[in-house]
């Protein structure tokens, strides 16, 4: 029987959609599901739904909870990541502190001073993690989500041996939407309302669709888009100056009018990621007359998601079961049963895309099948979606390196190299930002 351990099970919406799609493929379906979080109350949540989901499905699998890591790791087959140390607490400094100092990040999950404390509270513990790994589990595959992705990815794989992959589903909700845009799909709205988010969480593409894509995470480029041999690119460039899409999709319209290629994620989180869009209070406005507030947003999941559960706990509902966008599963599924799978993963560039720098963090297709993961070499990208990925990759390296140094000095270089803020701040502003960061949550912190 397979080990499938899901690290951060006290995520309890997180962990349903992830069962959900598990439960979905035979013989994956049968497996061992261990479930760990240092949250004992959260854990025993996720726990008796993992149970009543068993009972219901009437499957062989078997569940088993632990507040000790070693436990949950030793012997495992996959170990799936989904960690944020701080919770929304400390999501909440990430957020509110840089609004202070007229920085309007949307997520502050992937860049600036957001990713830079985020990726200090947790890094560290996914390198335990994947450092354990080796002599606990040391054929496992680990598969994480947590962000920031890019440098995690970085640090896991150049400090163990651990065979790590960064999932994300922005590409695949990112194609769903584009074909929504071009009247070949269904309208996939922004995420601005958690019941929009489960359109994307459910969304699906078409068979016919072909599309390759090259990039690092949340920034992400698609470079070939076609349907039954029809090239899509031109009347996707044609949206530009179409009124309903650009309501919709501003920013990244914005980024495909001057640099020629649409790109992962939504709008809202790409204004984090470049300094064109948010240098003052009127230019918000105007590319983002509707702010989406993703902290409120998962403060609402997790109130809705918890009575949600705790009716399928009781019975009251049935829990549903079906395939979703996340990677995990549809990877799991191509190992375990030997079914040949396409999809997009963050791994170190060893030649995979030319024109990005070596060992950075870079997100690529990849093929699964019962032999493991093969990223794919890809060809380079146009110069110009290339540059825009080095702004960002400048600073990913920079933060990695910092955090593994635990060099306080070198994050906050790191952040006068970030897009956005320097955008804004001066950098005497940007170190006082630093500073007052770190003194507001040096009790999530290991420095």
């Amino acid at each position: 029987m397979k080990k499938i351990t899901l690290i951060g099970a006290g995520s309890s919406a997180f962990a349903r959609q992830l069962l959900s799609a598990l439960f979905s493929y035979e013989n994956v379906k049968d497996c061992l599901f261990y479930l760990h979080d240092i949250d004992e109350k959260r854990l025993n949540f996720t726990y008796e739904f993992t149970k009543k989901l068993i009972s219901q499905e009437n499957t062989k699998a078997k569940v088993e909870k632990s507040l000790d890591l070693n436990a949950s790791l030793k012997n495992s087959d996959f170990v799936i990541t989904c960690i944020a140390k701080g919770g929304l607490e400390a999501w909440e400094y990430d957020i509110n502190i840089p609004a202070s100092f007229n920085i309007a990040q949307e997520a502050g999950d992937t860049m600036g001073i957001g990713a830079i404390f985020r990726a200090a509270r947790d890094l560290p513990v996914l390198l335990d993690i994947a450092k354990k790994m080796e002599y606990l589990c040391p054929k496992a595959i680990l598969l994480n989500y947590s962000n920031p992705l890019a440098p995690i990815i970085k640090a896991l794989s150049e400090n163990t041996n651990t065979k790590v992959y960064g999932l994300c589903y922005g590409v695949h909700y990112t194609l769903a939407q584009i074909l929504g845009f071009l009247g070949l799909g269904t309208w996939i709205y922004h995420p601005s309302e958690n019941k929009k988010r489960q359109d994307i969480i459910n969304s699906k593409l078409k068979s016919e669709l072909k599309y390759d894509f090259a990039g690092i995470n949340h920034m992400t480029w698609i470079t070939k888009l076609e349907l039954n041999g029809k090239d899509l690119y031109p009347d996707l460039r044609s949206l530009v100056n179409d009124k309903k899409a650009k309501e919709e999709d501003f920013i990244r319209l914005e980024i495909l009018k001057y640099f020629g290629y649409f790109s992962t994620i939504n709008h809202w989180h790409m204004s984090d990621l470049v300094p064109y869009f948010k240098k003052n209070p009127k230019l918000t406005k105007h590319f983002l007359p509707k702010r989406w507030n993703l902290l409120e947003l998962e403060k609402q999941k997790l109130k809705e998601m918890t009575r949600v559960i705790q009716a399928e706990i009781s019975g009251e509902k049935k829990i549903e079961v079906k395939r979703n966008i996340f990677n995990a599963p549809k990877i799991i599924n191509a190992i375990i049963n030997d079914e040949k799978t396409r999809v997009n993963v963050n791994v170190l560039n060893k030649n995979f895309v030319p024109n990005l720098p070596q060992n950075s963090c870079v997100e690529i297709p990849a093929l699964v099948d019962k032999d493991g993961i093969a990223p794919s070499i890809c060809e380079a990208l146009p110069s110009q979606c290339a540059s825009l990925n080095k702004t960002n990759i400048i600073f990913q390296e920079m933060l990695c390196e910092g955090v593994l140094k635990k060099d306080l000095n070198l994050l906050k270089q790191a952040l006068y190299f970030d897009p956005l803020s320097s955008a804004i701040c001066t950098l005497d502003e940007l170190s006082a930002l630093f500073d007052t960061m770190h003194e507001k949550q040096k009790k999530f912190l290991e420095f």
